[in-house]
């Protein structure tokens, strides 16, 4: 599981006004509103004696623990200890808990899990412009799998499992030609040309698929003729090395357009974009799911224990490049995560953990960084 990476939490509407718990990376995180609206996020462990601070309460931007109603701000910073100080208002340095940048975009809360600082932060991509137009119909659909994180990347990014698993693609012809479009060391844009019955292939009928890294985000716009295109848009935030969250945002054109080989079709309507939403959320994901609970291994294969042909090569750009920014950036070290939770609180290491490395009360997780790791050089060449 990549640290210095953006994980999207929860959509924004699902914030309000009291703490909202959620599990990122095998660690707990509290979302809480300050007293402007603005979402922050800190580590869910009160300093004090470890109850959830998700469990307590907020009050004008201040969350208060329910144990023993310490008080913290979006900072992490404690303000109050109400019992047991001579100086209730000052309290010591050590009492603060790690917090993490929070970006909203798109309808959902973003946040940053790592140590590095502003300027060296990635942004979140701006993989949908349409978003903020106003000529889109949108959904998003929230579900969990019990899946690892980078076989949903990897499933996002097959064009050729859909024709199998998917009874709304059953019926299209089996043949798919892959177009590198762009590939650098975060990024993958690739069109995944439908063949026509006669084995031809141009840019009228096909998916264009798109992944970042950052946010493990993947882009699939489905382009068939005549039709409004869909644009389908998941976000894959890993729970635990064995679990995933998965925020999928689905977009329709509300009027006429253009698509990618130059001709015009015509827009969706309210009730055809619904029907996609709802087929999505009540079928198709669980198609999916059915084959990827029983894929082995769990993680991510090495190409020598795989026979990988040509349509794979999207999914296994995906993967190379996902474990070369752990390789780089860093990795909760699993193994030992598990031999310490039972005895130890960690924590996801903060910004202000490099600023002010010292006078922490919990430990930060162990991290796997760079040459610590085989998994990207496992991944291997791409197929060609």
């Amino acid at each position: 599981m990549l640290i210095n990476n953006w994980y999207v939490a929860c959509s924004a509407e699902a914030l309000g006004d009291q703490p909202k718990r959620i599990q990122m990376l095998s660690h707990s995180f509290v979302l809480f509103r300050d007293e402007n609206g603005r979402p922050n996020c800190l580590s869910d462990h009160c300093v004090h004696r470890g109850a959830l601070l998700s469990q307590g309460t907020c009050h004008n931007g201040i969350l208060q623990c329910p144990q023993h109603g310490w008080k913290f701000n979006g900072a992490g910073k404690c303000t109050l200890i109400p019992a047991g100080s001579k100086t209730p208002t000052e309290p010591p340095k050590r009492a603060r808990v790690p917090s993490y940048p929070v970006q909203e975009k798109y309808g959902l809360l973003f946040v940053f899990l790592g140590d590095l600082q502003g300027d060296e932060r990635p942004a979140v991509p701006d993989i949908m412009p349409e978003w903020d137009s106003g000529d889109w119909h949108k959904g998003i659909i929230t579900r969990e799998k019990n899946v690892n994180f980078i076989r949903m990347c990897e499933n996002y990014n097959d064009p050729c499992h859909v024709h199998y698993i998917h009874e709304f693609a059953k019926w299209l012809p089996k043949g798919v030609s892959i177009v590198d479009h762009e590939l650098t060391d975060r990024y993958v844009r690739a069109w995944h040309a439908s063949h026509s019955p006669d084995g031809d292939y141009s840019d009228s009928a096909g998916l264009m698929m798109e992944y970042n890294v950052i946010s493990c985000v993947s882009r699939n716009t489905n382009y068939q003729p005549g039709y409004p295109p869909q644009i389908v848009t998941a976000y894959v935030t890993p729970i635990d090395e064995y679990n995933t969250r998965i925020f999928m945002i689905i977009l329709m054109p509300k009027h006429e357009i253009t698509v990618l080989d130059g001709s015009r079709v015509r827009g969706a309507t309210a009730d055809e974009h619904k029907a996609m939403v709802d087929m999505t959320r009540e079928t198709v994901m669980d198609e999916d799911y059915v084959v990827l609970k029983n894929t082995r291994p769990v993680f991510a294969a090495s190409v020598t224990e795989e026979l990988l042909v040509d349509t794979d090569r999207t999914l296994v750009q995906v993967r190379k490049i996902t474990g070369e920014y752990g390789d780089k950036f860093g990795t909760v070290d699993v193994k030992s995560l598990r031999e310490l939770e039972d005895t130890h609180i960690t924590v996801i290491p903060s910004p202000d953990h490099k600023n002010n490395p010292k006078g922490w009360v919990h430990r930060t997780t162990p991290i796997l960084a760079a040459l610590d790791q085989p998994f990207a050089r496992a991944a291997g060449k791409v197929p060609r």
